[in-house]
């Protein structure tokens, strides 16, 4: 944890400055001391703004975990301060051990003897397709509005068709102090 502390960064930020932008590469993760930020995404054609994150709360995680683009910008509502981390110690220190991986055997026994639960983070339209019996559909774009309302004594198992979106939601779930594994793979290595 000391070692972690040491790696982030402090930058002073101003009002209207942009962090990330949408379609960049992924290249820092950030946690907030003060001041407030806008989430936007683009959606045909017209930015939608989508969040507003304030102090202790943490953004360009996923980008890190999943190797995509930003899917997102994020821009200073006031001035204020963030933490930066750059990704080689994203790597090293927040996602090697919170993100846990299960084959799709280890997590139907978990499943089976009731420690666990599965958590599909498609659309409920890809859901309704082939979700697994029992699962919570939890869209990725929803997870951090599940946090409070999960049970923190049982496991989750997370999973998608690929395992690109359910790999940044295991470790949302992880970093928010939930026992989460991500389903390697995804549903489509199983069909394979």
């Amino acid at each position: 944890l000391s070692e972690l502390v040491k790696r982030f960064e402090r930058v002073k930020t101003k009002r209207n400055q942009v962090i990330l932008r949408e379609g960049e590469e992924g290249d820092c993760y950030y946690i907030i001391e003060s001041g407030r930020c806008e989430v936007t995404r683009k959606v045909s054609g017209a930015e939608l703004r989508v969040a507003e994150l304030k102090s202790g709360d943490a953004f360009g995680a996923e980008a890190l975990v999943t190797g995509e683009p930003r899917n997102a910008t994020v821009t200073m509502k006031t001035d204020g301060a963030l933490w930066r981390l750059l990704k080689p110690d994203f790597v090293e220190y927040l996602q090697k051990p919170l993100l846990h991986t299960l084959n799709h055997d280890e997590a139907e026994r978990r499943v089976a003897e009731g420690r666990a639960l599965w958590i599909d983070v498609r659309y409920p339209a890809e859901f309704m397709q082939d979700g697994l019996i029992g699962a919570l559909n939890i869209p990725l774009n929803e997870i951090r509005s599940a946090f409070d309302v999960l049970d923190k004594s049982k496991e989750y198992v997370v999973y998608c068709q690929t395992g690109r979106r359910s790999l940044s939601a295991a470790f949302l779930l992880a970093q928010y102090g939930l026992a989460a594994f991500w389903l390697e793979g995804g549903l489509a290595k199983d069909k394979k």
